[in-house]
């Protein structure tokens, strides 16, 4: 799928579609306040519409307009396939270490319903963390050798410089990891209010279905 600094930039696009039928111009304003922190070019969703298209996840609501919508832009709405395919991205598994904008994309559009996986995702990345300050501690310590480190002017400066990327990747983890244990409380703290929610949610679409039945 397509990447644009790192961000799967089709689901993105296509759950703001989901959210909301809009026409291009729009979106592209959505997409840009929604994950400004991606650095999005001005066309991303404007490509990205066009494959969403191709692929048969969104197509022109026939009969609507805007009074805000340019006269050769036309309202794109999402097909049934692309509800599904957009969902299944959602709660669909990510590989570890996830890309930071795409975990930030799966929380901006996350409902009531999706919290408990998307708070399994987070706690995946934070072991995945964990699993990369292992491997570089036990990389330290193969380096350093029975007799333990040597002092600095026995040492190459290569190996100094080498220090110097080992603690910054060390910093990088851990610092990762905190924010994500972060994350994971504050996620906590909203479950009983997305299992509220689901539930009304859930009650609505019962009701729903017993008055078209």
């Amino acid at each position: 799928m397509p990447r644009t600094k790192g961000l799967f930039v089709w689901e993105p696009v296509l759950g703001l579609v989901v959210k909301q039928p809009d026409h291009r111009f729009s979106l592209e304003r959505r997409l840009q306040e929604r994950f400004r922190s991606a650095q999005l070019s001005s066309t991303t969703a404007y490509g990205a519409i066009k494959s969403l298209e191709k692929k048969g996840y969104v197509r022109p609501a026939s009969g609507e307009t805007r009074a805000d919508a340019p006269a050769r832009e036309g309202i794109y709405e999402a097909t049934p396939e692309g509800v599904e395919h957009f969902r299944d991205w959602l709660r669909g598994p990510c590989s570890a270490p996830v890309l930071r904008e795409e975990l930030h994309a799966r929380i901006a559009l996350c409902e009531p319903r999706d919290l408990p996986h998307l708070i399994d995702v987070v706690y995946v990345e934070e072991q995945a963390c964990v699993g990369e300050l292992d491997r570089i501690r036990e990389r330290m310590v193969s380096e350093q050798g029975a007799d333990g480190p040597l002092a600095l002017a026995e040492r190459d400066w290569s190996e100094l410089m080498d220090g110097a990327v080992v603690q910054s990747e060390v910093d990088h983890w851990g610092g990762r990891r905190r924010r994500l244990v972060a994350l994971r409380s504050y996620l906590e703290e909203l479950r009983p209010e997305a299992e509220r929610r689901a539930l009304a949610e859930h009650r609505r679409s019962l009701a729903e279905d017993r008055r078209t039945a």
